[in-house]
This record gives C-alpha cells, sequence and structure tokens, in this order.
C-alpha cells in the first residue's frame, strides 16, 4: 500500500508542476529530444517516395521538366520537396520538423489558456508528453511532418476565429492550410467542408459570407502554381495528387479474403492485370511511381466504384474489417527498432504475432511468444517496449475518444443540449480522417496527423460533460 500511495503522491505532484509554464515546455524539449535521440540510428532518406521529392528539387532550382526521371509526374504532390533543396542532412531536417512541433504545441497551449478552452490544463499537458507516438511522427523524413503540424497550425487560427470572429484568424488558418495542400492534397476537401460549417454560423451578413468564402479561394490561390505544373505535365491542371484512384483500388484489399481477390499492395496483381487489359502490357516492368498519372488514377476510380456497385454487402464487410483495424492500430507507432526494413531481430515473429493480434488469435499469439526462441539484446528489447508502449498508449486514447464520445452525445440527448463550435471543428476534422481510414485506405500514419485533434477533442468533452468537477 505504501508503494502504491508513493506513486499516487508523486504523480499528484508532477501534475500539480505541469501548471507551471516554464516545466512543461522545458519537459516538451526533452520529450522532443529523447524520440528524436532514439530514432536517429534509424531516420533515412530511402524511404516514403524521398527520391521523387528530390527530383521535385531540382526542378525548383532549374526549372527545367527534364529534371524528372519519370514523364508526366504527378505523384506525389510536391512540397516536400521544399525541404530537399537543403540536401540530404537528415539532422538539419529533423531540427525543422521538430522545431515546428515544439513552436505548434507551445502555440496551442497559450491558446488553450488564452481562451479558457479547458477548465484545468496541467492533465492534458501531461496527456501530450505522454503522447510518444506524436514525437516519433516527427522524426521521419516524410511530408507527413510538416503537412500534419500545418493542419494542426490552421486549427488553431480556426479556434480563434471561433472565438474572436476576427477575419484575420481566418485568413491565417487560410494560409495554413493553403500550404499544407502542397504537402498533403488529400485535405483540400476537409477544407471545404469547414468552410460550409463557418459558413453556416450565425451571421446574417451577406459581406461575412463573403470573407468567409475567401478561406477556400486563398487555398486555392496556393495551389496554382502546382496547377500550372500539372498542366504541363498532363495537359490537365489538377488541385491535389495522382494516386488517389490506387490507394481507393488496394484499400478494398484490406478485407482479407475479399471477393474481388484484391491485395492491400501497391503492385497488386488485379489491378496490374486491370491496368494492362487498359492501357498495355508496360506495367509488367516500369516503376512504381509511373503508375499514378490522371489516367491510371481516373480509370481506377472508376473500377472502384464499379465494384462496390456489382458487391456492396463486401464492401460493407471491408468498412467493419478496417474499423477493427482502427482500434487495434490507430497510430503511428515510430520506427525506433528500423521496423519498416525489417532490421531488428525476430522480425518474422514479430510479423507473425502483429498478425495474430489483428485477427484476434490470441491463443496462437500467446504460444508463439512463449515458443519463441527470442536473440533480441538490450537494445532491441528497449526498442521493442517502447514500440509497445506507444501502441498501447495509441490504442487507450482511441479508445477513450470512441467511449467519451459516446458518452457525451447520450449525456447532451438526455439534457438536450448539443456540441459547441470548437467541439463541431474537431469532431468534423477527426470524421474526415477516419473516413479516409474506412472507406478508402487505412494507414495509422494517416490517422497521426490528426493526433492531437483527438486529445484535444475527448479531454474538452471528457472535461465539460462527463467530469464529476464540471
Amino acid at each position: 500500500m505504501k508503494f502504491f500511495s508513493l506513486i499516487n503522491n508523486n504523480l499528484i505532484s508532477l501534475i500539480t508542476k505541469l501548471n507551471n509554464n516554464s516545466t512543461y515546455y522545458l519537459s516538451l524539449l526533452f520529450i522532443i529530444f529523447f524520440n528524436s535521440i532514439i530514432s536517429y540510428d534509424n531516420i533515412t532518406f530511402d524511404l516514403y517516395f524521398n527520391h521523387l521529392y528530390e527530383d521535385y528539387a531540382k526542378f525548383f532550382k532549374s526549372l527545367d521538366f527534364d529534371s524528372f526521371k519519370y514523364q508526366n509526374l504527378t505523384f506525389p504532390i510536391w512540397g516536400y520537396g521544399v525541404f530537399h533543396l537543403l540536401g540530404k542532412s537528415i539532422l538539419i531536417n529533423l531540427l525543422l520538423q521538430q522545431s515546428f512541433t515544439f513552436i505548434n504545441l507551445v502555440f496551442l497551449d497559450r491558446i488553450i489558456i488564452k481562451y479558457k478552452l479547458f477548465k484545468e490544463i496541467h492533465l492534458f499537458r501531461l496527456i501530450v508528453l505522454l503522447s510518444s507516438t506524436w514525437f516519433l511522427y516527427h522524426t521521419q523524413m516524410w511530408p507527413k511532418s510538416i503537412a500534419s503540424n500545418l493542419l494542426l497550425l490552421g486549427v488553431i487560427f480556426l479556434i480563434e476565429y471561433l472565438k474572436t470572429s476576427r477575419t484575420s484568424k481566418l485568413i491565417y488558418s487560410a494560409i495554413s492550410f493553403g500550404i499544407l495542400h502542397n504537402f498533403r492534397s488529400e485535405y483540400i476537401y476537409l477544407a471545404i467542408i469547414i468552410m460550409f460549417f463557418i459558413l453556416l454560423l450565425n451571421d446574417k451578413s451577406i459581406i461575412t459570407k463573403i470573407k468567409k468564402m475567401s478561406f477556400l479561394l486563398i487555398q486555392l490561390i496556393f495551389l496554382i502554381p502546382w496547377m500550372f505544373y500539372t498542366f504541363n505535365q498532363s495537359g490537365k491542371p489538377i488541385i491535389n495528387s495522382s494516386n488517389s484512384g490506387h490507394v481507393f483500388f488496394i484499400g478494398l484489399g484490406q478485407l482479407p479474403d475479399n471477393a474481388w481477390g484484391i491485395t492491400p499492395h501497391d503492385k497488386d496483381p488485379l489491378k496490374t492485370k486491370i491496368l494492362i487489359d487498359k492501357f498495355g502490357d508496360k506495367y509488367n516492368y516500369i516503376d512504381f511511381e509511373a503508375w499514378n498519372t490522371i489516367e491510371e488514377d481516373k480509370y481506377l476510380k472508376e473500377v472502384f466504384f464499379g465494384f462496390i456497385k456489382k458487391n456492396p454487402k463486401e464492401w460493407i464487410r471491408k468498412c467493419i474489417y478496417v474499423s477493427r483495424l482502427l482500434i487495434l492500430d490507430p497510430f503511428y507507432v515510430g520506427n525506433v527498432g528500423n521496423f519498416q526494413q525489417n532490421k531488428i531481430s525476430n522480425i518474422e515473429e514479430i510479423r507473425k504475432l502483429e498478425s495474430m493480434f489483428y485477427n484476434f488469435e490470441f491463443n496462437d499469439f500467446f504460444n508463439t511468444l512463449l515458443k519463441t526462441n527470442w536473440k533480441i539484446d538490450f537494445k532491441e528489447s528497449f526498442q521493442i517496449i517502447y514500440t509497445l508502449y506507444t501502441k498501447i498508449f495509441g490504442i487507450v486514447i482511441f479508445l477513450s475518444f470512441i467511449i467519451i464520445s459516446f458518452l457525451t452525445i447520450i449525456t447532451q440527448i438526455k439534457n438536450k443540449i448539443f456540441f459547441s463550435k470548437e467541439e463541431i471543428l474537431f469532431g468534423l476534422v477527426i470524421l474526415y480522417q477516419l473516413a479516409i481510414s474506412i472507406f478508402a485506405f487505412h494507414m495509422p500514419v494517416y490517422n497521426s496527423s490528426v493526433y492531437i485533434i483527438y486529445l484535444l477533442f475527448t479531454y474538452l468533452l471528457f472535461q465539460k460533460y462527463l467530469s464529476i468537477r464540471q
């Protein structure tokens, strides 16, 4: 009993100290530094299409369309190429990404305090510090880091706009989103949803509504250079990347043993056959990067919707299965042990255990766990334990989101109250991201881009509607 009492007293003391701004900000710096250091050995530019962003960097320097290895390149969208102008310095890029992470979290913290978004902030601060998934997310050399921070920054400015009705805050948010779309193009549709949301707020003035519509117009201005580029590449100006058809198609393959015979892999055999039948046999030998031009994108979307129309029940089964995946694997767990390149001992057994866990084969899971001849050393043991901690904490956060959201809705129905403007904003962002996971393709890295929004929404609902101290 004394042991648990000591832990409880120390935890209360820690939470109390987090009321101090300096303590929290220094703790943030330490946590960012710690997660960066333990990931540093496994950070590389050899993953996540960085070779294509390098081509974009060459193009930015020369404006020469011969800079590209692949003709008619409209995938991926080009934003991260700006970082490649700095060269392949992992340290410089990591400092930039994690500095943005730190500044954003401090800015969010100040906004929460300024507008009294929470009654008490210290527990929220502790949850942020424990959220290794967010800090590991920003250690990799990919556009997702900058994009997620730009998304968060845009949401922070929207919080200020909802609190103050100041048009300048809406403009700052639109600029953040506009830059974001050059790093991750799928959020343009979220921006449209948000614009309709703010248009529905109680403002009868025509001038005010026009100002609100500038939210989307400003973002489109930031996409004009990309539209000029894609027009030159393909003869058609587009506002996003041209791989959504591919994502939708292989997303059907996330349902095991599905009726279509699709696998969730970039070079899925059925997708290859469909493209060969339509466009010729070049897909037997060209690189995957060249599979994602506008023509393939449009055709794969047509095939995707055709499959769903012919077999809607199978698609519903797919959505249910992916919903289960979301609960079991909601957020990014980092690459502390270099799992992406399978450079860790007993990787085959680890992959088997992972598959058994997702399929609820718990007897086989524990039997394999006990019978495996584990060859991992102390460093790898730490890496695996930290990865497991990150996964378990992420699952707890996601389950808390589901449970608290459900209980809040019941409470609201009983008391005849409704979500606040800020809660609706957070909910829209999360629902949009969930829709991508369920209806298109679920990858934890996608869902992790709105991780802080999950924390904001869940903590706000709990304090406002469910806490005994409300």
